[in-house]
C-alpha cells in the first residue's frame, strides 16, 4: 500500500479555486498574472484584494472574501496546543500543518482551510463568466503565495499568529494539567498529516476535557481497572 503524498496549502487552494473551470479559462487567467500590481495586493482578516492593469490603462479591482474563524473557543485551542510540540514548532516556523487544521475543526467547529463554497469573490470587470479570469488569476497568485508563505492563510482567517504563540508560551496558567503520559512530546490524538482524514467531527465537551487531562479520579480508576483486566492472562 503506497503512502499518500502530502498536498501543500497552495495546491489545495488551487484545486478548490479551479474546480469545474476549463483549461482555456485557466490559461487566460495565467496570462494575467504579470498584470497584477504586486504592491496593491492586500491580505487582511476576511479578505484579499488586488488591482490588475487592463487594456488601455484600465484598472480592475478584484477581491476574495471568506469569514474569519469564530473566537469563542480559542482559550481551549491555546491549552490544547501546549500539548503538541510538533504543531507549535511548525507554527513558529511560519508553517501550517494539517494537524492544526484538524485541531481547529474539532475545537472551534470549523477548519482553517475554508470550504470553497464559503469563499466569495468580486471583480469590477463586466465579463459574464463567473469566476472571471481576473478572479482566477488572484486565486492562482494566492496559491503561489501560500506555497512560500503558508502563514498568510492564518491572516486571511483572522488569526494573529504572534499573539497565539505568545499565549501558548504562557505555561504558568496550565499548572493544573497533568504531565503527558510516558513522557510523550504531545497527545497522540492531535491529528496526523495524512490526506483524506475526517475534519467534520467536532469534539464533545467530555472529549475536550479528556484531551486536556481534565478528568475525574473516578474515570481514571475505571480506565486503569479496565486496562489491568485486559492485561491479565486468560486461564
Amino acid at each position: 500500500m503506497s503512502e499518500q503524498k502530502s498536498v501543500s496549502l497552495g495546491e489545495r487552494w488551487r484545486r478548490e479555486a479551479t474546480r469545474g473551470v476549463d483549461d482555456k479559462r485557466l490559461a487566460a487567467a495565467l496570462e494575467l498574472l504579470p498584470s497584477i500590481r504586486k504592491p496593491m495586493v492586500r491580505i487582511r482578516p476576511g479578505s484579499m484584494r488586488a488591482e490588475m492593469e487592463g487594456a488601455m490603462g484600465s484598472i480592475h479591482e478584484v477581491s476574495l472574501q471568506v469569514m474569519t474563524l469564530p473566537q469563542k473557543e480559542w482559550n481551549t485551542v491555546v491549552r490544547v496546543l501546549r500539548r503538541s510540540k510538533s504543531i507549535i514548532e511548525a507554527l513558529e516556523q511560519g508553517k501550517v500543518p494539517r494537524a492544526f487544521d484538524r485541531l481547529l475543526a474539532r475545537i472551534v467547529g470549523e477548519p482553517l482551510f475554508p470550504d470553497a463554497r464559503r469563499v466569495t469573490f468580486g471583480c469590477s470587470c463586466d465579463l459574464q463568466e463567473k469566476p472571471c479570469r481576473h478572479v482566477l488569476a488572484l486565486n492562482e497568485l494566492f496559491a503561489r503565495r501560500l506555497d512560500e508563505k503558508p502563514w498568510e492563510l492564518l491572516v486571511l482567517r483572522g488569526i494573529d499568529l504572534h499573539g497565539l504563540l505568545a499565549k501558548v508560551r504562557q505555561q504558568a496558567t496550565d499548572q493544573d494539567l497533568p504531565p503527558l503520559a510516558f513522557g510523550a512530546p504531545e497527545e497522540p490524538v492531535l491529528y496526523p498529516e495524512a490526506e483524506g482524514a475526517d475534519l467534520d467531527a467536532a469534539l464533545s465537551p467530555t472529549q475536550v476535557r479528556w484531551l486536556l487531562g481534565d478528568v475525574s479520579p473516578r474515570a481514571v480508576e475505571a480506565v486503569k481497572t479496565r486496562l489491568e483486566a485486559l492485561m491479565k492472562p486468560k486461564a
